[in-house]
Order: C-alpha cells, then structure tokens, then sequence
C-alpha cells in the first residue's frame, strides 16, 4: 500500500467511526483514537479476545426473545453501565464516551450496527471488557462477557 493509499485509509477509518458515533443518542465523543493510538486498549483487546480460544462460558445470558426493555434493563445492572460514566468504545476504531442518559444511549448502542446487535465497552482505567450481543457458543440467548482485572 502506497502511503497516499493508507493516508486515504487512514481518513476513512476515521470517517466512518465518527458517522456511528454521531447516530448514538445519548454519549458525548470525548476522543476519538487511530487504529495505533492507544495501544493499551489494542493490547487488552487482544489479550481479550484469545481467551475465546478456550470457549469461556458467557458471564450472562438473556433469551433472544426478550423484549427490549429487559435487554436494556439486563445490559445496565449486568455490566454496571453508569449514566454519566466514561467508557471506551470500539466502533470499527477506539473512542472514548461518556453516558449522558442510559435510555437513550443504550438502544443506539445495541444496534450500532444495522446488521447486528451489541458492543464492546472497556472501562478507562482498563480493570473490566464489557461486551454484549449474540455469540455462536449460544444461538438461542444474548450473552455477556466481562474480563476483569486484566
């Protein structure tokens, strides 16, 4: 890749997580990182992700049919989101949020995506990874997974 080519690469990675994060009600941008700017988050990130080599059992599990206001309920006192709290967030690049109101954040959260459901927060002092939404290892519920103290 040229470097004129990963410039213009660069510009739309940075584009297209600003265009999400402008659709969540409820957050205000604090920052926005690189994909190399902060490579503590990289690095947790990692090291969260190879634990799914091992297949952990999910930390919670919702049925897929539960109405949405029992998802949000269940994300909120699961994962111990904190309106007002500042969280990083992983949407195609890292950022960091802050939750002005919870009811209206999470159901932009939770579909972040159009094609999908869930996100993957980690708390700014790096101790926790809150991830949500559906998973292969249980096709018939949402789950949680929290890494903490990592």
């Amino acid at each position: 890749m040229t470097e004129r080519q990963k410039i213009i690469a660069y510009k739309l990675a940075i584009q297209s997580a600003k265009n999400k994060l402008k659709q969540i009600s409820g957050i205000a941008l604090l920052e926005l990182y690189g994909e190399n700017e902060n490579s503590a988050l990289n690095a947790l990130c990692s090291a969260y992700l190879s634990t799914f080599e091992y297949n952990p059992k999910p930390y919670s599990k919702l049925p897929y049919k539960s109405p949405e206001e029992k998802i949000f309920s269940w994300l909120i006192d699961t994962m111990e989101l904190k309106e007002h709290g500042e969280y990083f967030l992983f949407c195609g690049l890292w950022s960091k949020i802050k939750i002005l109101d919870l009811k209206s954040a999470l159901p932009s959260l939770w579909r972040i995506d159009k094609n999908t459901v869930g996100f993957l927060l980690v708390e700014t002092d790096l101790s926790r990874i809150l991830e949500c939404g559906l998973d292969s290892r249980d096709e018939y519920h949402y789950v949680i997974d929290i890494l903490e103290n990592v």
